[in-house]
């Protein structure tokens, strides 16, 4: 592997007004605009044309694709775009943003996050408040809502849109072009307009480590209507039934 470097690369094109501050290594294409309070960390690659603004909280190793926007002002509609002074878009390490994403400012918590080692394909859509956990995908074309939060390792598909203020949990599947109007357990793989549970998202956890007996009883628990099982010590169980207390409408997605 080849030493990384100790310098940033800055196209004379880009321009960088404001706090803007940045570690080492780091690569800014023509055409980027940073304005605003942002700081990026190391190795960070920022392609053609695109927009870091506002208050944006970058880690390091990360790949921001041409025209990428983030950190533009929460769309509230007829209330008007609105901007948290205090607010930060804030993306780990790993992330990789591809065309045309665009990722909005918060409006109404702290920070909208990117986890480590999310991939949003081209032309996602982040609106304010949202969270995407850790090695989440978003496919081309997804639509987030406002407050919506995306669980780690989940993987929504092609052109999916998702009703402000749901959740997806950890290791969900969403089939494309998808409408979830309620939130999504953890494991489960849906799909339809609205969405429903088709069955547990077996391939995507059982290459995770996680033991065979394990991945078997949630496969019952997904064949069977579902209910909090109060009487399994499976971490994955027990998981579904912390996210049935927080989440109970998730239990209309059953089909």
């Amino acid at each position: 592997m080849s030493k990384p470097e100790t310098t940033n690369t800055i196209h004379p094109t880009a321009i960088l007004d404001g706090k803007v501050k940045m570690g080492t290594g780091n690569f800014i294409g023509p055409n980027v605009v940073m304005r605003g309070n942002i700081e990026i960390g190391d190795n960070n690659f920022i392609d053609a044309g695109a927009v870091l603004e506002n208050n944006v909280l970058v880690g390091s190793d990360n790949y921001f694709y041409p025209y990428a926007v983030i950190g533009a002002l929460g769309e509230m509609g007829l209330k008007g775009d609105f901007f948290n002074e205090e607010g930060i878009v804030r993306i780990g390490n790993h992330v990789t943003i591809r065309e045309y994403v665009c990722i909005h400012s918060p409006v109404y918590r702290q920070e909208t996050i990117l986890d480590d080692y999310a991939y949003l394909m081209n032309k996602s859509y982040v609106a304010h408040d949202c969270h995407i956990g850790k090695y989440a995908v978003l496919s081309s074309g997804v639509l987030l809502a406002g407050r919506c939060i995306v669980g780690e390792h989940a993987n929504i598909g092609l052109g999916t849109t998702v009703h402000q203020r749901r959740c997806i949990g950890d290791y969900a599947m969403v089939g494309m072009q998808s409408v979830i109007t309620r939130d999504v357990l953890p494991f489960a793989m849906v799909a339809g307009n609205p969405a429903r549970i088709l069955r547990f998202n077996k391939k995507g956890v059982e290459h995770k480590g996680f033991e065979s007996k394990w991945l078997d009883e949630v496969e019952k628990f997904y064949q069977s209507p579902i209910h909090p099982s109060n009487s399994s010590d499976n971490p994955l169980i027990t998981e579904i039934n912390q996210f049935l207390l927080k989440y109970p409408e998730s239990l209309v997605l059953y089909k």
